[in-house]
């Protein structure tokens, strides 16, 4: 079996979607737009998540704007992400309304560096943006590596936004991509099942078996001592 150019391929997959999103009518556009939003506010884990992270929206993305606007209406704390100059990192600040945001890399609306910074996510809910998406949870982006960066340290809950058209069966990924909790289109909320890891099993000769019993029995007491 030959294997891919990773590379190749997701340059390739980019520019079909973006070429995809270009031509979409403006009409049909602001209706998907409306029919996602729609379905992210419904969703328990929009209700029950104290702060919106989300990204604000070009106009070739899925609109945010909206969701926005209705996060602060919903009395949530609402951050937006920073891409911090001369690194592929970015962070999350909290903002107060839309009026807080200013054109920064690539010219995006950014929050202002001095703007408090969102931790980790926890109890927060993450609006993740991508040119495609897939049915495990995989995206391809916009090829900076920013959001595979910030979204291995969040521990809240990722929900991808796209259009179904935008959507396949299953994407090429690397190693460290991280899969999202769940999918929104115009369509359907998509649940991300897990991937089960493969289990490997210790095969061990006379007496070795009782042995790493002893082992782990011991390991477990002192890890019980030490809170770890």
């Amino acid at each position: 079996m030959s294997r891919i150019d990773l590379r190749v391929y997701k340059k390739g997959l980019r520019a079909k979607m973006r070429a995809l999103r270009q031509n979409m009518p403006e009409v049909l556009k602001k209706e998907k737009d409306r029919l996602i939003f729609e379905k992210i506010v419904r969703l328990p884990q929009y209700k029950k998540a104290k702060v919106l992270i989300t990204y604000v929206s070009s106009q070739v993305e899925v609109d945010t704007r909206r969701l926005i606007c209705r996060a602060f209406k919903d009395g949530k704390q609402v951050a937006v992400p920073r891409c911090i100059p001369n690194s592929r990192e970015m962070q999350m600040h909290f903002i107060s309304s839309m009026e807080d945001l200013a054109p920064g890399a690539y010219g995006i609306l950014e929050p202002s560096p001095q703007a408090k910074v969102c931790g980790t996510g926890a109890g927060a809910l993450c609006i993740v943006p991508a040119f495609c998406n897939d049915l495990k949870g995989y995206r391809l982006g916009y090829g900076g590596g920013y959001y595979d960066r910030y979204l291995s340290r969040f521990r809240g809950v990722k929900v991808g936004v796209n259009y179904s058209d935008c959507v396949i069966p299953a994407l090429e990924h690397g190693r460290y991509d991280v899969p999202l909790h769940m999918l929104v289109t115009e369509r359907k909320v998509h649940h991300i099942k897990p991937e089960k890891k493969a289990k490997h099993t210790l095969v061990m000769g006379k007496g070795q078996g009782k042995k790493e019993k002893s082992r782990l029995a011991k390991a477990r007491r002192q890890g019980a001592k030490t809170g770890r």
